[in-house]
């Protein structure tokens, strides 16, 4: 296993972002159980059919310090008719590291060398496989050197790591959760008992529900668009030991292809941690081969590279270990 701290430090953060068809019902006739059910349906055409998403999502590299610059996700993802998921996000930096000071943006001690430069880890690439049987990540990272003046030190290199999960969870998938919180679907499965629903003057709906993210009780207050296939176009979630919302979501635009309606922009705040803009670039339905997933596949089956970290987060609590 890898013993540099600040790599160490790497994988905390990866741990935390882990751990972090036209109704014919009237509006005003229309009940908690009824708009919930109506969700799940669109939620599951959205997760199910042989469909292909390409978009962009970008947020601040580091959610400490933004002076690293943003990072630009190149996202592409796939379900496939038998109810495999395969996800390909490549990055791209707004600009190279640069250096910081000790005691600024959350570096300590061991963000640094024995040189004093600064340590940067960054995420190059990763693919993501949820299949019946199998529930995987692999990700290539790359460490950065940098000196006092953000010159680049000529050291540092890449690391593979490799995450399974579950079978069944959905903790593999956090970016595409994200993603698709972002753009106004995917909320069905975090709604419980919806306690209100008003319809605005602009023909949108407001409901409020008792629901829950993660393992997280509270509230959501979510603005549904009836025109466009129920897309939430503004949302917040509140946690019941909160005095404000911790989760803020808004959606607009459309993009609509191959009979599927998606927001084309859409924007996630979680906290004071970070917020994620999304812009869909594509969809479409995939005819013949899948070859996102097939491209996904081939990379989670090559031989891991010697030395690579093999998280397993399937026990009661993770264990790493090093690839031979």
């Amino acid at each position: 296993m890898n013993n540099n701290p600040s790599f160490r430090k790497f994988l905390v953060f990866t741990m935390i972002a882990v751990l972090l068809f036209p109704s014919t019902i009237l509006l005003a006739e229309m009940s908690g159980a009824e708009l919930l059910s109506l969700l799940r349906e669109k939620d599951h055409v959205f997760n199910s059919t042989g469909y292909k998403f390409s978009f962009v999502m970008s947020m601040n590299g580091d959610p400490f310090d933004p002076n690293q610059g943003r990072v630009f996700m190149d996202c592409k993802a796939t379900w496939t008719t038998e109810g495999s998921f395969a996800m390909k996000i490549t990055n791209y930096y707004e600009h190279p590291p640069v250096f910081a000071l000790l005691g600024s943006g959350n570096y300590g001690p061991i963000d640094y060398d024995e040189d004093g430069n600064l340590i940067i880890w960054r995420s190059l690439e990763k693919y993501i496989l949820s299949e019946p049987d199998r529930n995987d990540s692999i990700e290539k990272i790359k460490s950065f050197f940098v000196a006092p003046n953000s010159n680049l030190v000529d050291k540092g290199g890449t690391q593979t790591l490799l995450h399974r999960f579950p079978i069944g969870s959905r903790d593999n998938m956090y970016q595409f959760n994200q993603f698709q919180l972002a753009i106004g679907q995917g909320f069905s499965r975090h709604l419980g008992t919806v306690t209100s629903i008003k319809i605005l003057s602009s023909g949108l709906m407001k409901v409020t529900s008792q629901g829950s993210h993660g393992s997280v009780l509270g509230t959501w207050e979510v603005t549904l668009d009836p025109n466009f296939e129920y897309l939430v176009r503004k949302g917040n979630f509140t946690h019941d030991r909160a005095d404000k919302p911790t989760i803020v979501i808004a959606s607009n635009g459309i993009i609509m292809k191959d009979k599927l309606k998606v927001a084309k922009y859409g924007t996630l705040r979680f906290s004071d941690l970070f917020e994620l803009s999304v812009e869909v670039t594509d969809i479409s339905k995939v005819v013949g081969p899948n070859k996102l997933y097939d491209e996904v596949l081939s990379r989670l089956n090559s031989p891991l590279p010697p030395g690579s970290d093999i998280t397993d987060f399937r026990g009661k609590k993770p264990i790493i270990t090093t690839g031979k």
